[in-house]
């Protein structure tokens, strides 16, 4: 990997052991000496006929899920020496997404419309995906950057302090995709990725708005892919556990939001039941099942220290220590924050530090990415 022209942090952030121990695979395909997950999956034929049931779909995905794990273990040269077959663990895993998408379970909201049929839930993204932006990003965590960004339409959330409110909500109100979206489909989406990575990104960062609604145009643009590179998750991580099971093995890196340290706060500000529960157990399954290579994103607001901050702290030491955190302090007073009086203000110097006094207290490695 050539250093010209990034961040003095994103140098210096390799230099620290711990990291070059916890990002140790990721940093291994920016050097190519590894091979993204989603090229390996490419070679690893699975039975089945687009016209199976669901269940036996499934089933065929789970057994094959344990073979890919293995594929894993294998050395570079012997991957290289694997041929991409067409039915793979990649068209598999789309032809699901397929499925849930006429029943949508790709979130906790658990709405259960027919997007293929032009019905639409919470997120109000229909079966089309649309993106709003694609860059190279340099204001991402130091080991990240340059990284290949692609903002998409839409959120599953309501967050009342939403930043990026034009592209996740403010357009609702019309029910009707924003004019600044671009309708892509997984042939598209895979030439954006791959320009980004010509242009030289470390990672494709799928992010929005959120990822999630797009779990089907994402899966299905790694068949187009080609360049080895990282595929990185960047989500508020509301998934179903089914979802979830779909992007575990293909994704190399993770970047979930970790914003409230229990249901009540969540339900308040960001309209969603059962936050904490959710979060926790698909952050123990990244954690134990898939990459390990994590950064856990906690953007600190003003008067939640005692009830999230400390306890998101509490749960990455204690059940998902291979984790690095960065400990945010971009929280702004906007879009819908004045209708609450307690976090209509930027979060004070005093408890940005005691949070930070508090990691470093458990022994969290936050430094090097906040």
């Amino acid at each position: 990997m050539s250093f010209r022209f990034l961040r003095p942090d994103s140098v210096s952030a390799w230099h620290n052991e711990e990291i070059q121990t916890r990002f140790s695979r990721y940093r291994d395909i920016i050097d190519d000496k590894e091979m993204a997950r989603y090229l390996i999956a490419k070679t690893l034929h699975c039975e089945y006929d687009p016209d199976d049931s669901l269940q036996k779909l499934v089933k065929e995905f789970q057994l094959k899920a344990n073979e890919f794990e293995n594929l894993l273990k294998i050395e570079r040269e012997q991957l290289e020496q694997r041929e991409k077959v067409e039915k793979n663990f990649i068209s598999l895993a789309e032809l699901i997404a397929k499925k849930y998408l006429e029943n949508c379970i790709f979130c906790e909201r658990r709405c259960e419309v027919n997007r293929v049929e032009g019905e639409k839930g919470f997120c109000l993204i229909p079966q089309d995906s649309y993106i709003t932006s694609a860059f190279l990003h340099h204001g991402e965590e130091s080991v990240l950057v340059p990284s290949g960004t692609i903002f998409f339409q839409g959120c599953n959330f309501a967050c009342v302090f939403c930043q990026n409110f034009d592209i996740s909500q403010s357009w609702k109100g019309k029910r009707e995709i924003s004019s600044i979206a671009q309708q892509v489909d997984p042939k598209s989406l895979a030439g954006l990725a791959e320009r980004l990575a010509d242009k030289g990104a470390l990672n494709i960062n799928y992010v929005g708005g959120d990822p999630i609604p797009n779990i089907h145009t994402i899966i299905g643009s790694l068949q187009h892919q080609t360049s080895n590179i990282t595929q990185l998750w960047n989500s508020n991580f509301y998934l179903t556990d089914e979802a979830l099971t779909l992007l575990i093995h293909l994704m190399d890196f993770w970047l979930p939001d970790f914003k409230y340290g229990n249901n009540d706060c969540a339900e308040k500000y960001s309209g969603i039941e059962r936050y904490y529960d959710v979060l926790t157990r698909n952050l123990k399954r990244i954690h134990d099942e898939g990459s390990g290579e994590i950064i856990i994103r906690h953007l600190v607001m003003p008067n939640h220290i005692d009830c999230c901050s400390k306890p998101i702290l509490d749960y990455v030491v204690e059940e998902i220590p291979n984790s690095v955190v960065n400990i945010m302090g971009q929280y702004r007073p906007v879009y819908h924050t004045n209708r609450f009086e307690e976090i209509n203000r930027h979060p004070t110097s005093k408890e940005m530090k005691e949070v930070k006094n508090y990691a470093n207290k458990l022994g969290i490695l936050w430094k090097p990415v906040s």
